[in-house]
Parts: C-alpha cells; structure tokens; sequence
C-alpha cells in the first residue's frame, strides 16, 4: 500500500498539468468566437477568414494599394500566477517593401488597453516577426512555425504569467502596396513552473514517509 501512495505522490509532483487556452486558435468558427480585432487609429485594417492554408480556415489580415495600416487581432487568457506559458503558431505572408508582421506575446496582472499595448509594438512583447529591413527574411514566405522567426530582442514566446496572458497577431505596412499575412493553429500551452513542482513532489514524498511511519 505504501508503494502506491508514493508511486501516487510522484505521479502528482512530476506530471505537469497543461492546458492549450488559446479559444477558436484553428479559425473554425471565424474570429467571432475567441479573438478581437485591434487597429492602429491611422491606417485602414481588412480582416478575412481563407481558406488557403494546409489546415483551412485560417485568419488573413491583408492590406490593399494604396492603403497604410497596422492591425490585427488579440485574445487574453486567464493563467494561474507563476506558471510559464508558450505561445506557438503558424503562418505564411508577403509583406512587400515596407511591411512587418508580428505575433505577440505578453502577460498582465490585470486586463485592459491590449490594443493600445500591441499598436505600441514593444520589443520585449514580441514573440516571433518578420519585416521588410532584414528581420527572419524572406519577406514573403509560404507556411510555417513563426518560431523560426524570432525576435532578437523578444521573449521568443515564452512568459511567466502574472495572471493573465495574450496573445496579439499583427500585420503593418507603410508602403501603399498590397500585403498580407495569414495565421493559423494558434495555441498557448501554460505549465507550472518547475519550482513549484520540485516543491509539490518534495511535500507528497514527506507526506507519503508520514504514513507510513505512523503505519
């Protein structure tokens, strides 16, 4: 019997729980469901839901000649405090000589302004980017992990939550030429960070040598 309990309090400590938060991250039910649209205030923005992909439907922003814009969608995700959570995502795109494209990934304490925070465009909340001045070429590309993109100075898609934690795709361009980005398969994988599992299996084996002292 003592064999079970501490093979059991094993199990608990070591075998991390994990959820994939993102909701409607494949586009199956278009970006009604899950995400929220988010532009900059001084250009256009064009949102459509393709079929194009290898895993269709899939999320397109696409920018048409003559316009400027940056835009794109967001998604906030309730995680637990001091977990550590991953962002992953596909896409393809082409944007052209003044463009850039973005998957974004922060966290925060508490919610409000992710649209204001992903206009911004800080550095260390971008996960993964390509754009047109030399960052991940090509500047056009067919289907792929973004994490082959990472950016230099981001947290390559990797945050320790504060209790909330998005996820922001986003689409730019300056120079009045027809672009586009697609997106698809998003996910946010969110586990316990490795300190508090040592702690948790520490406390279970004690446990466990409780019982079987007073045994």
């Amino acid at each position: 019997m003592k064999r079970v309990f501490l093979l059991s309090a094993l199990l608990l400590a070591f075998t991390a729980p994990a959820f994939a938060a993102v909701v409607n991250g494949d586009w199956g039910t278009g970006d009604e469901t899950g995400w929220t649209r988010w532009a900059a205030p001084w250009g256009g923005s064009n949102y459509a839901i393709t079929n194009n992909g290898p895993t269709p439907p899939e999320g397109n922003a696409f920018i048409t000649a003559g316009q400027t814009a940056s835009f794109g969608w967001y998604q906030v995700i309730a995680c637990p405090v001091g977990w550590v959570c991953t962002v992953n995502a596909d896409w393809a795109g082409d944007i052209g000589g003044a463009g850039w494209a973005e998957v974004m990934f922060w966290t925060e304490a508490a919610v409000g302004g992710e649209g204001n925070r992903a206009d911004t465009g800080n550095a260390a909340d971008v996960a993964f980017k390509k754009d047109s001045w030399g960052m991940n070429p090509p500047t056009a590309w067919s289907w792929q992990p973004a994490n082959l993109s990472p950016h230099p100075s981001g947290n390559n898609g990797t945050v320790v939550s504060q209790g909330y934690v998005v996820v922001a795709l986003k689409l730019g361009s300056v120079s009045g030429n027809p672009v586009w980005t697609s997106f698809d398969n998003i996910s946010v994988t969110c586990v316990p960070e490795p300190g508090s599992l040592l702690a948790l299996g520490s406390g279970l084996i004690g446990l466990a040598g409780v019982a079987r002292r007073r045994k």
